[in-house]
């Protein structure tokens, strides 16, 4: 990932409901007056300066990480990093992982907060608008992550939707939601606002952990991953240090960073769901088989339904499949973990996932269900 080239690959969502004929590498490149220039990124202080130096401009920055808008030949000279393109990836699983059990006791997730980073949230929509808890739009830099997409929002609804259409009620419909709008309404955005947006959902919007205005958030839900080539067996930590840094920053300060394995099947799982910090989920279908896009690989975690799923969509509903919409299942049932056991740190909520999973396929751990489906009834008894 050292060069300009290599590092010049996609992030697509993984669900496979609107985004077939989306999976294609294209460059961070943006029109300004002066002709075409290129989103770039480094965190070495000297690289920065001299770009400044040559007519650059900072567009984000991320703790050392700086995103900037260069022109192609500054960008050569000095070698740096393309930052990276991003696009929209894309009830019955209450039942099947029985979250339903879970809400019939009284735990339908009140008080926990799960950080949604996707194409923002409809807080107008009648099944989401009470779990609002406010959010920030890094694509317009306000802070109003309204979505104008409609994938964050089918998302959220298998987190929270209050069940005003009963069958798209979330599995954890009294959590609330912080919303981080990283993907604009075509879908696309870059790598640096999502490494910006993972350190906002932990310090806040100051900026600074530990402060009154932290979210404290339960999980950070990442339904998006990388493209063939740049799909991996193994894991994956070397690749994109900048985005592991970020989720093992939120790991380590209790945030659970759940992330989806990808839609590319036995060609691997996708950045950043290969990355070992990350909480990775594969989908299985209604009878718990595997799906056949359910990205493969050593990183797999656990598997959760993400296959023909109800959840809200824009002012209204949508069936959809992908391993996106598995990934929200297992940020519910963190939020229905945290309620029951507040203390749980974020170790501790991963490995009562991975003992308590419904063992599926070959015995243990593997690369098609991780640990198996997971069992909120279970994880939260």
């Amino acid at each position: 990932m050292s060069n300009l080239l290599l590092a010049t690959f996609l992030i697509v969502l993984v669900a496979s409901f609107i985004f077939a004929g989306q999976m294609q590498n294209a460059l961070a490149k943006q029109d300004t007056d002066s002709g075409k220039r290129v989103r770039v990124i480094s965190d070495s202080e000297d690289k920065i300066s001299a770009a400044k130096s040559q007519g650059c401009e900072i567009v984000r920055e991320a703790k050392k990480l700086k995103a900037l808008l260069c022109s192609e030949e500054v960008a050569a000279s000095l070698g740096l990093q393309e930052d990276i393109k991003l696009f929209k990836d894309s009830t019955v699983a209450n039942s099947q992982i029985g979250a339903n059990l879970v809400q019939s006791s009284g735990n339908t997730g009140q008080g926990r907060k799960i950080v949604v980073l996707d194409t923002g949230y409809n807080y107008n929509h009648p099944d989401l608008a009470s779990s609002y808890l406010g959010g920030k739009d890094f694509v317009n830099n306000d802070n109003d992550p309204i979505d104008d997409n409609g994938h964050g929002t089918l998302v959220a609804g298998l987190i929270t939707a209050d069940g005003i259409r009963w069958a798209a009620k979330g599995a954890a419909p009294d959590a609330g939601i912080v919303a981080g709008k990283v993907l604009d309404s075509a879908g696309s955005g870059f790598f640096s606002d999502v490494v910006a947006a993972i350190y906002w959902a932990v310090d806040g919007p100051d900026g600074i952990a530990g402060n009154s205005d932290d979210f404290r958030a339960d999980a950070i839900n990442l339904s998006m991953g990388t493209a063939a080539p740049y799909l991996y067996k193994g894991y994956c930590n070397t690749q994109m240090p900048d985005i592991r840094d970020a989720i093992k920053y939120a790991f380590d300060r209790g945030t659970v960073v759940v992330v989806a394995a990808g839609n590319h099947g036995s060609a691997g799982v996708s950045i950043p769901g290969c990355i070992s910090y990350s909480l990775t989920v594969g989908a299985v279908n209604a009878n718990d088989v595997v799906a056949s896009f359910s990205g493969r690989g050593t990183a797999v975690d656990v598997s959760a339904p993400g296959v023909n799923l109800l959840s809200t969509y824009q002012s209204s509903y949508a069936t959809a499949s992908g391993t996106s919409l598995a990934t929200p299942i297992v940020s519910a049932t963190v939020a229905l973990m945290k309620h029951e056991s507040p203390w749980l740190s974020a170790i501790r909520v991963q490995n009562i996932l991975f003992d308590t999973a419904l063992d599926l396929g070959k015995v243990g751990d593997d690369y098609a269900y991780g640990y198996g489906r997971i069992v909120a009834s279970e994880a939260v008894g």
